[in-house]
């Protein structure tokens, strides 16, 4: 993505220099998509002074763009990227999504986990149950192991060891049109019971060969629940 970010400074600002560099950016020999039918903007890039936030490059406020909104060459069109918000910010109470800005501060890990309202909700439920209390964004603000318990959890999104064979990885397909469907958790053999974390195996994608796996699955969302609710008792 840096690249591609350096490639734009220098493409003029033009139909012809802006679909030139689309054409590159979309090239057969890029990466395979985990998604097919589902487009993927060639105009993503990494904004700001330091580089560091994942933006749009035809976004007016894009250093070489002298305030010209570019995004009606996109795919989508100019009023569709003002205009469209992934589902989290409906579906995920505001004092999660706050939390989540608070604490989460690589773009990486970010913006696996802020799509995954599902995710997001299963865990702080969780969290907030043990605890007997609702959780409130003061609660992460100065608290560093609340934080890095939470920041754990979130790594799952790329580091889960369980994810199921077809997955297609740690990415999701957060429109909800019923194109790519998250499937219930996968097992092998009938013996392998449901989890008390069922909600979070299925939305991590997970698939179990063994009653074992699942058990240690289990071991492992239970040792970060405890880290989390000791950091907030």
């Amino acid at each position: 993505m840096s690249n591609r970010t350096k490639d734009f400074e220098s493409v003029p600002r033009t139909e012809d220099g802006i679909f030139e560099f689309q054409r590159r950016n979309k090239a057969p020999h890029r990466l395979s998509r985990p998604f097919p039918q589902f487009h993927h903007c060639p105009f993503l890039g990494l904004i700001g002074g330091e580089k560091w936030c994942v933006g749009c490059l035809l976004h007016p406020a894009m250093p070489g763009n002298n305030g010209v909104d570019y995004r009606s060459l996109s795919w989508y069109g100019e009023m569709a990227c003002r205009t469209y918000f992934c589902p989290t910010t409906k579906k995920l109470p505001g004092v999660y999504q706050s939390i989540l800005i608070v604490v989460i501060d690589n773009w990486y890990d970010f913006g696996l986990i802020v799509t995954e309202h599902s995710l997001l909700t299963a865990y702080f439920k969780e969290v907030e149950s043990r605890l007997g209390r609702r959780i409130a964004a003061s609660d992460y603000t100065q608290n560093f192991l609340a934080k890095s318990a939470f920041k754990e959890f979130a790594e799952l999104k790329s580091k889960w060891p369980y994810r199921r064979h077809d997955a297609p990885g740690p990415c999701n397909f957060f429109f909800e049109n019923g194109l790519y469907p998250r499937p219930d958790v996968f097992r092998a053999t009938p013996d392998i019971r449901l989890s008390p974390y069922e909600n979070i195996l299925r939305e991590l994608d997970s698939g179990f060969s063994s009653a074992k796996e699942i058990e240690a699955a289990d071991q492992l969302l239970d040792d970060l629940f405890l880290k989390a609710e000791r950091a907030l008792m």
